[in-house]
């Protein structure tokens, strides 16, 4: 079943569809991180900001009842992290750019203006999640495939 999704490489096809059941989810699960850490590297790359760097994170969840694998790589997508909890606003100070609002550096705000009227400014887009799929997203479907061939060749040597 996992071997469905990645269709193309007509040898990988065949190999998963040959191993089957357990070792092919496996092999596809360690190939898929394998892709995910490719991009994030690239994407983290691209982005200028140290404290909008660390909001990219990548997120590989399974959901065995329902069947579906679910991954994700991008600004904020990484696991939620615990607040800070007491003291006032101003002796914590601010986190910069965090997972919370990370939207706000990479997808860009407009003016904006508070209830009475003061000026906020905007705050313009940043597109280095684009730019750093686009030019890692090869070289991440190769190292998805050569990973998973990796994966396949070892469990094969532990059955003989």
């Amino acid at each position: 079943m996992a071997a469905k999704f990645l269709t193309g490489d007509k040898e990988l096809d065949r190999r998963l569809m040959l191993v089957g059941g357990k070792i092919a989810d496996k092999a596809v699960t360690s190939g898929i991180r394998a892709g995910l850490g490719e991009i994030r590297r690239a994407i983290r790359a691209q982005v200028p900001n140290p404290s909008a760097k660390k909001t990219i994170a990548s997120r590989f969840k399974r959901k065995r009842k329902l069947g579906l694998t679910v991954a994700k790589v991008g600004a904020g997508v990484g696991p939620r992290k615990q607040q800070n909890a007491g003291g006032s606003r101003g002796s914590r100070g601010g986190v910069g750019i965090s997972k919370n609002n990370a939207h706000w550096y990479f997808l860009g705000t407009s003016q904006r203006t508070t209830t009475n009227g003061a000026n906020r400014g905007s705050m313009p887009a940043n597109n280095a999640v684009a730019l750093g799929y686009a030019r890692s997203s090869s070289a991440a479907m190769s190292k998805v495939k050569n990973k998973i061939l990796a994966v396949l060749e070892r469990e094969v040597a532990k059955l003989k």
